[in-house]
């Protein structure tokens, strides 16, 4: 019976995961990490999903969906963005890409629980932004689109799991 739970504890996760999936163009990405983001541990921001191409290709697509849980205005979630982005990056790197996060805020709008922003890239190409499933912007320098991911996931385990940019509540 404790070898059932064990196995339980382990492979059921990894399935229910594994069984979820997002359409990125023609290709079909698996969920490999979900987390909650909280402002100061305790107000409940977003639920993070994050997805990538199937095995262990290193040029697979990744996205980030995001489902808020709160309301935001468009220019709550610009300064949010820019804030993170500097933090992570430094000043020196912001300014390099004040024009990208500038189109970045001016892409926002305003969200209501339930929304979804969902943001993909591929290795060496454009970032893509959508709201709800719809483009919203395309970010052609690949490595601006790399840097905008990693507002979420800073990078991945051995086993292709994200390794969050933000300490979830």
């Amino acid at each position: 019976m404790k070898l059932l739970q064990l196995l339980l504890a382990f492979v059921l996760p990894a399935q229910l995961l594994a069984a979820q999936r997002l359409m990125y163009g023609e290709e079909p990405l698996e969920l490999r990490g979900q987390a909650r983001v909280c402002h100061l541990g305790l107000i409940k921001l977003y639920d993070i999903d994050y997805f990538r191409g199937p095995g262990a290709d290193p040029n697979a697509a990744r996205c980030v969906q995001l489902s808020y849980l709160r309301e935001f205005s468009a220019s709550a979630l610009d300064r949010a963005t820019r804030k993170v982005f500097r933090d992570l990056h430094g000043e020196q790197v912001a300014a390099r890409y004040r024009g990208e996060l500038q189109l970045a805020g001016l892409a926002y709008s305003a969200v209501d629980p339930g929304d979804r922003y969902t943001y993909c890239v591929e290795p060496g190409k454009a970032g893509v932004l959508l709201r709800d499933e719809r483009e919203v912007i395309q970010f052609d320098s690949a490595d601006f689109a790399e840097r905008f991911l990693q507002i979420w996931v800073r990078a991945e385990d051995e086993a292709r799991n994200p390794q969050w940019g933000f300490a979830p509540c």
